[in-house]
């Protein structure tokens, strides 16, 4: 087992409040390290609370079609989704603050809250500037920092305004636990965290406000 009895009473409380179903997709391996198999048991127990939240796995080695839609580039990953709505990438094993950061999501994903109005009027007051084309957004996290989840739900905003907004998913949003892939710090030269890495070229350090992360992933583009 790998969520404490707490989580799972905090969870299930959480998940109670959804009102649609949210699917959290495992990619993991056939033969499983230990990280790979606690991402999968961690999704499953959470799947156990709830009857709005399913679980799918998928081995890496046989889902190059599903690694290709998702647009995963590490194993082991979840991918959270639900009806008529951007998904999230989530790599690395989100425990401690990492399992706030999946709760927000799921429970996010599984509500019927709207766009934040602020960022909403934002993104269609400039809707002309949009981006044409696909942004990556990688979220650089500690599961040990607090302030990873402010930066998740600020990534999360983002993804949910630009679909509500401007009818698009260009954004490719990704958030990872750096204790399970240290190399992410070094690839964005990340000198604090938590940090977005935008298009594999630009690091915006905590604390960073919602029209910033527009306009510099969808706005600087073309």
């Amino acid at each position: 087992m790998v969520l404490n009895r707490a989580a799972r009473k905090e969870a299930e409380l959480r998940l109670g409040q959804i009102r649609r179903s949210v699917s959290i997709h495992v990619f993991t391996h056939r033969f499983e390290d230990s990280l790979s198999r606690e991402v999968r048991q961690l999704a499953e127990e959470l799947a156990e609370l709830s009857s709005r939240v399913s679980v799918e796995i998928s081995d890496a080695t046989e889902s190059g079609d599903l690694l290709r839609k998702f647009r995963l580039d590490t194993i082991p990953a979840l991918v959270l989704t639900t009806k008529d709505a951007p998904e999230v990438r989530l790599y690395g094993l989100p425990l401690v603050y990492g399992f706030d950061i999946l709760l927000d999501i799921v429970t996010g994903l599984g509500s019927l809250a709207e766009a934040k109005p602020e960022l909403l009027s934002y993104m269609q007051n400039h809707a002309g500037q949009a981006s044409r084309s696909l942004v990556t957004i990688d979220l650089l996290v500690s599961r040990y920092q607090n302030t990873s989840i402010e930066a998740a739900a600020a990534l999360w905003r983002l993804i949910k305004a630009e679909k509500a907004g401007l009818g698009t998913e260009h954004i490719i949003g990704s958030i990872r636990i750096v204790e399970d892939f240290p190399n992410w710090v070094h690839r964005s030269d990340a000198r604090q965290l938590p940090c977005l890495f935008i298009d594999s070229s630009s690091t915006i350090p905590w604390p960073f406000t919602d029209e910033l992360i527009a306009e510099k992933a969808l706005f600087g583009h073309k």
